[in-house]
């Protein structure tokens, strides 16, 4: 033994040295106090054995007790120490003979001796500490257990230093050893045959490879036919063998086996059921990305839900989405981009979106964008012609395209952050490579195309819609010139009237009015707030109403659609109205907007129109539009 100064582990050297873990006290801590002696120099911690070491000992074993590692018990006048290390380890060494002949019997608690307290030993329920181990085990400890079987089987002892692989090969042979045996070999190969009449040649090839070949370690049993095989006759055995009464030791050492062999088959099981299901909810977190809208936040992906309204993610761990999207994003074959590409907005939000997707999405945004920048535009236009005032991007080119361009940024940043990013060019070049692809291109030439291009708006067009909402007087030239003059000129005064008075500092502050919000208010308030929830980044709540329509409207019909499309808002605003009457803005939450969509949609005349997804989401922020008008 190595200088050591861990109590446990000196108790249990001085065990082995007088072949018994019964130790006196006394003679025990005269022990140590020589063994400090000898080794302090070494191991400056033996300093505290030195003198009467009797008080610290005693301490100590205290705390060993708790651990389970030893024990102080009397021994008529004189107290004596159990070594449990020493039993674990005598324990452990009958677990290699035991793999080398499977005759021997598993240690049982009723194997130790009667003076041991048994107290001392921490009890674990069998299958908890098999499947625990199989996950992950501890080898480096020197624990002793007693795993508690069910049915009544004697309780086994198994040192935590025992790896369960051990255990599972040992069932495994004393198992294989029992169907070898004349009275059982073709006894349990017929119950087989006969409750398997269409599977003959799969029987005879694991009767074969399992029982009458010799085999070297643990044998894998996970694949179909032999997991379903080896089930079946382990429970052939064990239900057999539990009829028998007056059981002999073998007899038990058997259903202890089958039992360590079937805790082992449900965990196999159970480990297969989990996989199958979190691989499923990773192939749907997989669909998920290429559904619309097309681009998320990890937030997002984060709420993502099954086909049965569960939550995804809890169905994988954080570290199977993380690998997921590592995967997904990490660079493609053959210098390609990846399969998902990411791309970060100004407030730092990342976004994936499958590169598939990316161009139509461009195309989808910029369609959108489109409507909102040009009646930004003309509003902006409108007042400054009605003012008799002229922009610089009414008449030059180059700041009319930056107007666009800020208009971008500032409306749709999402559009403005895939139009910057790097992957973009990449995956246009990749896209004019393939002359199968045709279509909508951002690049030309390396560059970006301009932004009139891309939005399809042009200085002419927004002046045209700015004008045609002027009042008659503007469009008479000579009328509109001579106002013009006047207006400048009036304009001119008023600055310089403004810049030569004097700053009036007010004397004292206008008092406030408080307000309190009626309900109506502060439910309007809640919705206005909620409708962050339910947006897009960059996106609008009316821009979404459109994308959305068109996802559950599919009716070709002009007519058709719009009588479609005022039905179902009719029926939200009946719906929503109704439930306005007892809503407070306390009880108006996320959750509360998803249940009444949900419960709307659900309703047989919603039910026609299909496209549930779609029409939820629809639901929940036309809800939101009109309570936060109310």
């Amino acid at each position: 033994m190595t200088t050591s100064a861990n109590l446990s582990s000196i108790i249990r050297f001085y065990a082995e040295k007088q072949k018994s873990p019964f130790i006196d006290l006394r003679e025990f801590c005269q022990f140590i106090k020589k063994y400090a002696e000898h080794h302090v120099e070494e191991t400056a911690e033996l300093v505290k054995y030195l003198g009467d070491p009797t008080n610290t000992v005693n301490a100590e074993l205290a705390g060993l007790e708790q651990k389970h590692l030893a024990a102080l018990i009397p021994n008529g006048n004189k107290k004596m120490i159990v070594s449990v290390t020493y039993f674990a380890v005598k324990y452990a060494n009958q677990y290699k003979e035991l793999i080398k002949n499977e005759a021997i019997p598993y240690p049982i608690e009723h194997d130790l001796p009667k003076k041991f307290p048994t107290h001392v030993i921490e009890r674990k329920q069998a299958e908890q500490y098999i499947i625990d181990c199989l996950d992950k085990q501890d080898l480096k400890t020197p624990y002793l257990y007693v795993l508690v079987f069910s049915k009544e089987l004697p309780s086994l002892l198994l040192p935590s230093c025992v790896p369960i692989k051990l255990l599972l090969e040992s069932s495994q042979k004393k198992i294989i050893r029992l169907c070898k045996k004349d009275e059982y070999h073709d006894y349990f190969l017929k119950k087989l045959r006969t409750s398997n009449p269409s599977k003959e040649i799969t029987i005879k090839n694991f009767y074969s490879h399992f029982i009458d070949t010799p085999h070297e370690g643990f044998i894998d049993v996970t694949e179909g036919d032999d997991y379903y095989m080896w089930n079946q006759l382990c429970y052939y055995i064990r239900q057999d063998f539990e009829k028998i009464q007056d059981r002999t030791g073998e007899d038990t050492n058997v259903l202890q086996a089958i039992q360590i062999s079937e805790i082992h088959s449900t965990y196999l099981k159970q480990k297969f059921q989990t996989n199958k299901k979190r691989e499923d909810a990773l192939k749907e977190l997989r669909n998920q990305l290429g559904r619309s809208p097309y681009f998320f936040s990890m937030n997002q992906i984060l709420k993502f839900h099954d086909n049965n309204g569960k939550l995804l993610y809890g169905q994988y761990s954080e570290d199977d989405l993380k690998n997921t999207l590592q995967k997904l994003s990490s660079n493609g074959k053959n210098n390609e981009l990846p399969e998902l590409v990411v791309f970060k907005v100004a407030s730092g939000t990342r976004y994936y979106v499958y590169k598939k997707n990316a161009l139509p999405l461009v195309v989808r945004l910029c369609n959108e964008a489109h409507d909102s920048i040009e009646e930004t535009l003309v509003r902006k236009w409108y007042n400054a012609l009605l003012d008799y005032d002229k922009l610089p991007e009414m008449t030059d080119d180059a700041k009319f395209e930056k107007s666009l361009e800020d208009q971008v940024e500032k409306n749709s940043p999402v559009l403005y952050a895939m139009l910057n990013a790097n992957f973009m060019m990449m995956l246009s070049l990749e896209k004019n490579e393939d002359l199968s692809v045709a279509g909508f291109q951002p690049f030309y030439d390396g560059q970006l195309r301009p932004y009139s291009e891309l939005l399809i708006l042009t200085r002419d067009s927004v002046m045209s819609k700015a004008k045609m909402d002027l009042p008659f007087i503007y469009t008479i030239p000579i009328i509109s010139w001579i106002i013009a003059l006047f207006k400048s000129k009036k304009k001119i005064k008023s600055q310089s009237s403004q810049q030569s008075q004097p700053v009036i500092q007010p004397e004292a502050e206008e008092k406030t009015v408080k307000h309190h919000k009626t309900r109506e208010e502060a439910l309007a308030e809640q919705a206005r707030n909620l409708a962050e929830d339910f947006i897009p980044e960059g996106s609008t709540l009316d821009r979404e109403l459109n994308f959305l329509v068109k996802q559950w409207n599919k009716l070709i019909t002009k007519d058709a659609n719009l009588a479609l499309t005022e039905d179902v808002n009719s029926l939200i605003r009946d719906y929503t109205r109704r439930v306005c009457r007892t809503l407070s803005a306390q009880s108006f939450t996320k959750d509360r907007v998803q249940n009444l969509a949900e419960a709307l949609v659900k309703t047989p005349n919603m039910q026609k129109i299909g496209e549930e997804k779609a029409l939820t989401e629809y639901v929940e922020l036309y809800i939101i539009r009109l309570v936060s008008n109310v």
